[in-house]
């Protein structure tokens, strides 16, 4: 019994080693077929790799001529464009011409019927022109005395003008006969007056004359007024060529705008009242040339003095002024009794 238990574990032993080996061999396939599989796994791989990389280079081909094919495109349709536009353009360019082309036509019918009038007109003028150089020829003798009269004149109308000429010069200097006056005034009187270059007038201030709202000469001023007075009036009424020229002379008061124009008036009247007053009694001048030449005014603030700013000068617009006044009847006379001469 014993030997048969034992056989039998012999039996289970040998079972299962070979079960063990069949298992061994069943693994030992298995990994073959994973390897085997693996392997053709991996060269299917690597092929499918290289078959994709080929692709995607087919691809970026395929892109770059796509993207190549689309330039050409885009430059063809821009030139396609741009001709037809030119094409255009000719084509009314074209129509411009031929409608221009149509009124040159028109133009050149007119201008061809125009020069067929002027060619008849000028035909006629012709004829014209051929008849009155016969008329012409007719009357040169008329022609060469009226050339004659014309000279006479022209001479004539030259020997006008030169007298014209020589009038203008006598009538401008018989204009400034005033400043031939004043001149004359400077140059004898020098330095000692002070004499207005325009004007020709001499001024006393009334502060150096009068005190204040006083028409009563001072002391002390009537020297220096008796002295300037009888050298200025002494110079206009002493000379004969001089003195034809005077109208009148005027001593003329004035004051600054302080107080009422008519008091001031009235104060500038009696100062020149005052002034010509002791012209008479001091015996300057011959008291007939005085009543014939002299006269006195006032001017109340009517000409005051204004300083650079336009600002008036109070103190120097209360003065006496003397001035003089030029005939214009003498110098009228003068220019009549000339042109009378040239009739």
């Amino acid at each position: 019994m014993y030997n048969k238990e034992q056989k039998n574990d012999e039996n289970f032993w040998i079972s299962y080693a070979d079960l063990m080996a069949g298992l061994l061999f069943v693994f030992i396939l298995v990994i073959g077929a994973i390897v085997i599989k693996y392997v053709y796994t991996q060269s299917n791989l690597e092929k499918e790799k290289a078959a994709l990389n080929s692709s995607e280079e087919a691809k970026s081909k395929l892109f770059y001529e796509l993207a190549k094919a689309k330039n050409l495109y885009e430059t063809t349709k821009s030139d396609l464009d741009k001709a037809a536009s030119e094409l255009k353009d000719k084509d009314n360019k074209i129509s411009l011409n031929l409608a221009e082309i149509e009124k040159l036509k028109a133009l050149l019918l007119e201008y061809e019927l125009n020069v067929k009038d002027e060619k008849d007109k000028n035909e006629k003028l012709s004829a014209e022109l051929t008849e009155k150089t016969n008329m012409i020829s007719l009357k040169d003798e008329e022609l060469t005395m009226l050339a004659d009269k014309l000279l006479v004149q022209t001479q004539i109308h030259q020997k006008m003008v030169e007298e014209f000429d020589i009038a203008k010069i006598k009538i401008k200097n018989l204009t400034g006969i005033k400043l031939t006056v004043i001149a004359k005034l400077k140059e004898k009187l020098g330095k000692s007056i002070n004499i207005d270059e325009k004007s020709g007038a001499i001024k006393f201030s009334s502060n150096i004359l009068f005190d204040q709202n006083s028409y009563i000469l001072k002391e002390d001023a009537k020297k220096e007024l008796s002295n300037t007075l009888k050298k200025y009036l002494n110079t206009l009424l002493g000379d004969k060529e001089m003195k034809k020229y005077i109208e009148s002379i005027t001593i003329e008061g004035h004051t600054n705008s302080d107080g009422t124009y008519l008091s001031n008036l009235s104060l500038s009247q009696q100062r020149a009242h005052a002034v010509m007053q002791f012209l008479y009694d001091s015996n300057i001048i011959d008291k007939n040339l005085l009543s014939t030449y002299v006269n006195s005014s006032g001017r109340s603030s009517s000409d005051l003095i204004l300083d650079k700013n336009g600002v008036e000068d109070k103190d120097a617009s209360r003065r006496i002024e003397i001035k003089f006044t030029i005939k214009n009847e003498e110098a009228i006379r003068e220019i009549q009794n000339y042109l009378g001469e040239k009739k």
